[in-house]
C-alpha cells in the first residue's frame, strides 16, 4: 500500500502543478490579450485561443485533483446513518460505479475522441491538432480510475482494520 500512496502523492503534485502552470498561464495571456486588443489596438488571436485551452484543461485536471482530495460534492445523510461497516460499503460500490465512469466515458471515450480529431487542426494556431488539446480528457479518466482504486483499497484497509478511519 505504501507503493501506491508514493504514486498518489506523485499524482496530486503534478496535478497541482499543472493546474497553478495552467492559470499563470491564463494570467499571461489573458493580459496580453487586453493589452494587445486596447493599447496595440491588434488583437491577438492565438493569446485568446490559448487562454481557452488552458481554461478547459485547469477545470478538468482541477476536477480530477478534487475528486483524489475527495472534496467533490457528496450527499453524505444517508451514509451517515447506515453506521461505518455499511457505509464503507456503500462508498466502495460508488467508487466501482464512478471507476466504471470515468474508464468508459473519460478514458475509453476520450481516446476515441481525441484520436478522431487529430487530423483536425485548430483555426488560430495551424500548428495545433484539435486532438491534442483533447488529450486531457483520457488523462483526467485515468487519474479518477487510480484515484477510485485508491479509494477503495483504502476502504478495504478500514473495514479490515489494518487502518484506523482518518489515518
Amino acid at each position: 500500500m505504501s507503493f501506491i500512496i508514493t504514486i498518489k502523492k506523485l499524482l496530486d503534485n503534478f496535478l497541482k502543478f499543472m493546474c497553478i502552470f495552467l492559470c499563470g498561464a491564463m494570467v499571461v495571456l489573458v493580459s496580453w490579450q487586453v493589452i494587445s486588443r486596447f493599447v496595440l489596438q491588434d488583437p491577438s488571436a492565438i493569446s485568446e485561443e490559448l487562454a481557452n485551452i488552458c481554461f478547459v484543461w485547469t477545470a478538468l485536471l482541477g476536477a480530477a485533483l478534487l475528486y483524489g482530495e475527495r472534496g467533490h460534492m457528496a450527499i453524505s445523510f444517508i451514509p451517515e446513518k447506515l453506521g461505518p461497516v455499511k457505509q464503507h460499503i456503500l462508498f466502495i460500490i460508488s467508487e466501482i460505479f464512478t471507476m466504471a465512469m470515468a474508464c468508459w466515458i473519460l478514458t475509453y471515450g476520450g481516446m476515441n475522441i481525441a484520436m478522431n480529431a487529430m487530423s483536425q487542426t485548430n483555426a488560430a494556431m495551424l500548428w495545433l491538432k484539435i486532438g491534442q488539446i483533447y488529450s486531457v480528457v483520457p488523462l483526467v479518466g485515468v487519474c479518477i480510475v487510480f484515484y477510485s482504486i485508491y479509494n477503495i483499497l483504502e476502504s478495504i484497509m478500514i473495514l479490515s482494520g489494518k487502518k484506523k478511519v482518518g489515518v
